[in-house]
């Protein structure tokens, strides 16, 4: 009897993933009805307590409406969900989709843009130094994709660190879990002719030189060149 709350728990869990799978991929679209309780315990072969508690989820994700008395509809996640699904987004699609992708790094090129011209301010000389002893191992690493992903990563920690802004701070940690979470997916960036810490170098430079536009400029380069994008965050013609 003691495990039942546990089995529960996971047996609801694995349900409210199989669901938030279905709705992240569009196999559920906004304004679809989940079937209804009979139906998904019959189908998925739980017991109610258990389709109640995975609904209870998803609604606490921001994925469905619950209204008592008639059908739970699926939302409009861009709408309602919050940052936290990002990781779950990338792990629904499988490899990971090319608008996706192309999403993910404007966000990313955005966010070390816009630390990287705060660090050219606000860099003093230990941080500036810590950075690049990153960019000499990196330097060391040429080829080989795994060390050079950690390092970069490192990187951007460090970058975020310089800046102080504690909301950027949480929000890199949700970058830290998509990267983390499927690391593989993302070593194709660090390979041969692929990742270039040329951007870094230039990055290390203007920290020096304290200027903030070339900083900035050269991260979103980093940002977007592993997706052949431009500043713009448009494919070249």
């Amino acid at each position: 009897m003691v495990l039942v709350g546990p089995v529960m728990a996971n047996t609801s869990e694995r349900l409210a993933s199989t669901l938030r799978s279905a709705i992240l991929t569009g196999r559920l679209r906004p304004g679809d009805a989940l079937p209804s309780e009979r139906d998904l315990a019959e189908t998925h072969e739980v017991n109610r307590s258990s389709v109640r508690e995975a609904v209870k989820r998803l609604e606490a994700w921001g994925l469905v409406q619950v209204r008592h008395g008639g059908a739970t509809k699926v939302r409009d996640f861009l709408l309602s969900a919050g940052i936290d699904l990002i990781p779950h987004l990338l792990e629904a699609s499988g490899p990971v989709a090319p608008e996706v992708l192309h999403d993910l790094h404007e966000v990313r090129a955005m966010l070390l843009g816009w630390s990287a011209e705060q660090a050219a301010v606000k860099a003093d000389a230990a941080s500036i130094s810590r950075l690049d002893a990153l960019v000499r191992r990196m330097e060391d690493a040429r080829g080989k994709a795994a060390t050079l992903q950690e390092l970069d990563y490192e990187f951007f920690q460090q970058l975020v660190a310089i800046t102080g802004n504690r909301v950027l701070a949480l929000f890199a940690n949700v970058v830290r879990d998509v990267y983390l979470a499927g690391r593989d997916r993302f070593l194709p960036m660090y390979g041969p002719g692929v990742f270039e810490v040329g951007h870094h170098q230039r990055l290390v430079g203007a920290l020096r030189a304290r200027d903030p536009a070339a900083a900035g400029a050269a991260m979103r380069a980093h940002a977007l060149s592993p997706i052949g994008l431009n500043a713009n965050g448009k494919a070249p013609s």
